[in-house]
C-alpha cells in the first residue's frame, strides 16, 4: 500500500468529511465557513487515487491558549477500512509539520471524546472539561505545542 499526503483544493475533502464525519447529514454541513479563509491549508492522504485520509487546518487562535501563531485542526477523519493503519498519524504529522513551517507554534482542535487515545499518543494535551456539539457529540479541547 502506497499513501501520499499532499495539499488538496476544500472540494476534494467534502466526500470523505460527509462520510465519517457527518454521517446522514447533507453534504452541506460539512462545509465550514472557515473553509476559505486566507491561509488555510487542506491535506488529504491518498491511496489508489482515492482519497483515504483528510485534514484541515486553520490559522486561528483559542481563547483558552496562549500562543503567538496557534493553528486549529478540524475535519479530521480517515476511512474506516484503512483505520489503524497509521494514515491518521502520518496526516495529522505532516500538517503539524506544515504549520510549523508557516510559523505555528500550537496546534488545538476541538476532539471528539472517543479520538482521545489517538491524541494523547501523538503528545496532544487536554484543556478543560468533556463538552458537547450538538448533533455531532461530545468533545474535549485538546492542543499540541509545535515549539517553545
Amino acid at each position: 500500500m502506497t499513501v501520499f499526503i499532499k495539499e488538496v483544493p476544500v472540494e476534494d475533502i467534502y466526500p470523505l468529511r460527509n462520510k465519517v464525519l457527518r454521517p446522514g447529514q447533507p453534504v452541506q454541513s460539512c462545509h465550514y465557513d472557515e473553509d476559505s479563509m486566507v491561509g488555510v491549508f487542506h491535506l488529504a492522504a491518498i491511496e489508489n487515487n482515492r482519497v483515504v485520509g483528510i485534514a484541515s487546518f486553520y490559522p486561528e487562535a483559542h481563547p483558552s491558549l496562549s500562543a503567538d501563531n496557534a493553528w486549529r485542526l478540524r475535519g479530521m477523519a480517515t476511512d474506516s477500512d484503512v483505520r489503524g493503519q497509521g494514515i491518521g498519524r502520518a496526516l495529522l504529522k505532516h500538517g503539524i509539520n506544515s504549520c510549523s513551517l508557516r510559523g505555528g507554534n500550537l496546534l488545538w482542535c476541538n476532539a471528539r471524546t472517543a479520538a482521545l487515545p489517538f491524541y494523547r499518543k501523538l503528545d496532544f494535551e487536554i484543556q478543560g472539561n468533556e463538552f458537547m456539539i450538538e448533533n455531532i457529540g461530545p468533545h474535549y479541547l485538546m492542543y499540541y505545542q509545535i515549539s517553545d
